[in-house]
């Protein structure tokens, strides 16, 4: 006989929009919004850990990802109730990679509940120019439309969520392979909190886009030397054609 799985709360701080549109749009498919949450967090905890593959946070840039999330200002502290393995599986990851839970959780629901318009931006790519290499990930039309409806159903809610999102991605940007949460969100070297966006939703980022550290003093002056190098290039290519 099987056991009852056991449940715990966790209290996470979500962005307001998301979680209006979060609760909005469980509620217009029928969902039970925590049970399907935990089936999301499980496998996007064990995404996390196995896209970075080894790589972790410096202290500094978690501190810098922490500020920027916080200058998106605007929360609610809101509980979920989980299974125990999942919560667990939630906190070990994000300690894993030395990232704030908080962060992580607000970024997969974002992809959850953001417009194919917001991750086309975010990513700068169009859905509609990698649908073939979507549906060769194996999403089965005719399963879908064809079979049981509740087997479809469970077997669309059990299957990766960002699905879509991974396989364009690894179309688009092959170097990337697909791995979703080893990309930025939002424009973390902006220096305006505006300017920023959604960077607090990032969850690995290298210390040579985190004020204050040397990687990211070294990684300033270099970049002046290319734009100073560049301009003379053109100043002097302007020069041969007058």
């Amino acid at each position: 006989m099987k056991t009852k799985a056991e449940k715990r709360k966790i209290t996470v701080q979500l962005w307001t929009p998301l979680l209006k549109k979060l609760n909005e749009l469980a509620a217009a498919a029928c969902l039970n919004r925590d049970a399907y949450l935990d089936v999301v967090f499980a496998h996007e905890a064990a995404m996390l850990v196995g896209e970075l593959g080894g790589k972790q946070n410096s202290d500094r840039a978690r501190a810098f990802i922490k500020q920027c999330f916080a200058e998106l200002k605007d929360f609610q502290q809101v509980s979920f109730t989980l299974t125990s393995e999942t919560a667990d599986a939630l906190s070990q990851a994000c300690d894993q990679v030395n990232v704030w839970r908080d962060a992580f959780a607000n970024r997969v629901i974002y992809f959850l509940v953001a417009k194919s318009s917001a991750i086309e931006k975010q990513f700068d790519f169009k859905f509609q120019d990698h649908t073939n290499a979507i549906f060769d990930e194996g999403w089965e039309i005719k399963s879908l439309l064809l079979g049981p409806r509740l087997v479809a159903i469970r077997s669309f809610m059990s299957d990766d969520p960002f699905l879509a999102i991974r396989a364009a991605l690894r179309c688009a940007y092959p170097d990337s392979e697909g791995r979703l949460h080893d990309l930025q969100l939002g424009y973390p070297i902006s220096e305006t909190a505006k300017g920023r966006g959604l960077a607090g939703f990032t969850v690995y980022l290298e210390d040579m886009y985190v004020p204050g550290t040397q990687e990211n003093e070294q990684w300033h002056k270099e970049s002046a030397e290319l734009l100073s190098l560049l301009s003379d290039v053109a100043d002097t290519h302007a020069g041969s054609t007058k």
